[in-house]
């Protein structure tokens, strides 16, 4: 049998093609590249801090898999400044000029992150506010494209009436600087505060205050069409009910043009604050599947455009439900200790459609050994390996030994150099991808003939 050395590089080489929909396309969360902690994979082979795995295998090169991320603040972030400002600029730097994702920034009344809680503002203070704001972000290289003009105002004290003309406000400034304002931004929870979710809820779930409140909303738009509400389904997706977006989307304004719809915050909870034991990972994963498969699909009567899912892991390696609910999609065993991946993150992050392998020319062909090449796009989250067929017909018979690439988005080039050829020989050979689901994807077949002698020569694509 031929002797194998196998030599792999890397780069970057190709670009990775988007899902098919329906997929989680954003990310809503603080704590981006900010992460503590490596990812460990599930077979010990991979060890690297999270927030480079996350950019490489959530990530990866443009077009990417998530394509947005979400941001909240104050909305006199500027005016604040110090902690408040800074963390913005930190995260919004990170977002756009290493991840190349389309930021969205919601505001409303944080006391969080560095900044003080100062209330809803006047109208003319909330609309000099987000001036300064888009004029320091656009300052900082990427001008901001989406705004949501208040968020969960149904869970934060403002008036319906009152989130209507923060909008109205936010959509004349976006009028003169070219973004769009999200309008809505309701969460469903309000209508469910009695409910435990020990796993489940009580059946046939309604809302009749988010009704009311999305009622008096409209009203207080003035006949105005936002092109895109945004709405936070927790409840919907906690109880596998769907009928929060039901209500919501009966609700809103009636247009020739129905406006989109994007879930801008929403998870699945591992453990719900306060509550022990835990639901737990099986159940989180139950309920993120019901997001995906059910309130995603594109069949849906409210399927959304796009949606954010809340959030990918803890700031300090584990998360304390006592004080917070949980929907990490990585977390920690102990603090400090290695992040893993929960069973909801591969449901999240759809099924393996990036998969790729690509088969390139032979070099260094002597009349007894070859380097065959390839590149492979691993399958994301699912990490990769790669191999070559190889043998003197299309059947090939031989197989180099198999390598382990990914997780990853980014092409990575493969070249395996095979002994013992014969002379004067026609060889066809062939890479294959490979993910931990099994998922097996061939490249094409490519021929070379060995030289009788050390000589130049030629190769054939079929």
């Amino acid at each position: 049998m031929a002797g194998l050395l196998m030599v792999l590089l890397l780069g970057a080489t190709a670009r990775s093609a988007w899902a098919v929909a329906p997929y989680v396309d954003g990310i809503a969360d603080q704590n981006m590249g900010l992460w503590n902690g490596n990812f460990v994979d599930s077979e010990g082979v991979f060890n690297e801090p999270f927030y480079d795995y996350f950019q490489q295998a959530w990530v990866g090169t443009l077009p990417s898999h998530i394509r947005y991320a979400r941001f909240v603040t104050a909305p006199d972030v500027v005016a604040q400044g110090g902690a408040c400002e800074q963390n913005l600029f930190n995260w919004y730097i990170y977002v756009t000029e290493t991840l190349h994702l389309i930021p969205v920034i919601a505001v409303w009344d944080v006391a969080e992150g560095g900044c003080a809680n100062h209330g809803v503002p006047s109208n003319a203070k909330y609309t000099t506010d987000l001036h300064q704001l888009l004029a320091v972000l656009s300052g900082l290289g990427t001008p901001l494209t989406y705004i949501e003009a208040w968020n969960e105002p149904n869970a934060s004290g403002v008036s319906a009436t009152a989130a209507a003309g923060l909008w109205s406000d936010a959509s004349a400034v976006c009028a003169t600087v070219g973004c769009t304002a999200l309008a809505g931004d309701f969460v469903d929870s309000p209508d469910q505060s009695g409910q435990k979710f020990n796993p489940g809820c009580t059946a046939n779930l309604t809302f009749n205050s988010l009704r009311t409140y999305e009622g008096v909303y409209v009203k207080g738009l003035g006949g105005a069409q936002p092109a895109i509400w945004a709405f936070h389904p927790y409840a919907a997706v906690n109880c596998e009910q769907s009928g929060s977006l039901s209500t919501f989307a009966a609700n809103l304004p009636r247009s020739p043009t129905p406006p989109q719809i994007w879930f801008t915050e929403v998870g699945a909870w591992e453990c719900y604050k306060g509550q022990s034991p835990p639901r737990g990972p099986v159940r989180q994963q139950a309920d993120a599947a019901y997001l995906v498969n059910t309130l995603m699909s594109p069949t849906a009567p409210a399927a959304p455009d796009h949606v954010f899912w809340y959030e990918i892991s803890a700031p300090g390696y584990t998360q304390n439900c006592a004080k917070y609910t949980d929907s990490a999609l990585y977390e920690a065993n102990t603090a400090p200790g290695t992040l893993l991946e929960r069973p909801a993150a591969k449901t999240v992050f759809g099924p393996d459609t990036e998969l790729k392998a690509i088969t390139g020319a032979p070099t260094a062909v002597s009349s007894t050994q070859a380097t065959l090449n390839g590149t492979e796009v691993p399958g994301g989250i699912y990490e990769g390996s790669a191999s070559f067929r190889y043998g003197r017909t299309t059947a090939y018979g031989s197989q180099t030994s198999t390598v382990a690439l990914g997780p990853g988005l980014s092409a990575e080039a493969v070249s395996s150099t095979i002994t013992g050829l014969a002379p004067a020989t026609i060889y066809h050979y062939q890479i294959v991808a490979t993910d931990t689901t099994g998922k097996a994807v061939p490249g094409s077949d490519v021929g070379f003939v060995t030289p009788p002698s050390a000589s130049r020569f030629g190769f054939v694509v079929h």
